[in-house]
């Protein structure tokens, strides 16, 4: 049995750890497939970042917080407070990078940790480097590639095709053979699409 999915997310995104989450719990049960593809969900971020308490009420940064400890909990995903809104452009670039060296998982999983675990600052290159040796690259050889942005065009290519596909919101599960599942739903609603997809085959 094998499932494919294609997953528009983002760094910055919250429900966008507890999808991985998701999807790393079901991977082995269905032989799923994931394609994660970057989409910028705040391009206009500056590339210093901003304070979340600038663009939301911070009784509501605290209960989203709170929803996501006890949503990702089953996963083993904690959330610290939410203090920054990153500017995630690199560290998606970074991630294509790390595709390309066959380690996107590992860099994956680390950098959402790194944003909503450890409280640290995404948008920093010398904290993407940190997080990129750490998933085992090379900092030496990311850094020029960071430098002339030699991944911004499949970054660009990847919200392109978030928009061809008529994302609105991330994550975004799109299921071959099945349904598109928009944020990160819960498990019942999720095996469930998983399990029509896998009966369509």
């Amino acid at each position: 049995m094998t499932v494919q999915l294609t997953i528009f997310s983002d760094f910055a995104c919250p429900f966008c750890f507890i999808g991985k989450g998701i999807v790393d719990h079901f991977r082995d049960e269905f032989g799923i497939e994931d394609l994660w593809l970057p989409h910028e969900l705040h391009p206009e971020t500056p590339p210093e970042g901003r304070d979340l308490v600038e663009l939301f009420d911070r009784f509501d940064i605290d209960q989203v917080t709170m929803t996501c400890n006890l949503r990702g909990k089953p996963y083993g995903i904690r959330f610290g407070e939410m203090t920054r809104l990153p500017n995630t452009r690199l560290a998606l670039e970074t991630a294509e990078f790390a595709r390309d060296k066959g380690r996107f998982r590992e860099f994956h999983g680390r950098m959402y940790r790194a944003i909503f675990t450890e409280g640290r600052d995404i948008g920093d290159p010398a904290v993407i480097l940190a997080v990129a040796e750490a998933s085992g690259l090379d900092p030496e050889e990311l850094a020029p590639a960071l430098a002339d942005h030699r991944f911004a065009a499949r970054v660009a290519e990847g919200s392109e095709a978030a928009r061809r596909a008529g994302v609105t919101a991330l994550p975004t599960f799109v299921i071959k053979g099945g349904r598109t599942i928009t944020g990160a739903v819960d498990e019942t609603q999720f095996r469930n699409a998983l399990q029509e997809a896998a009966n369509s085959d």
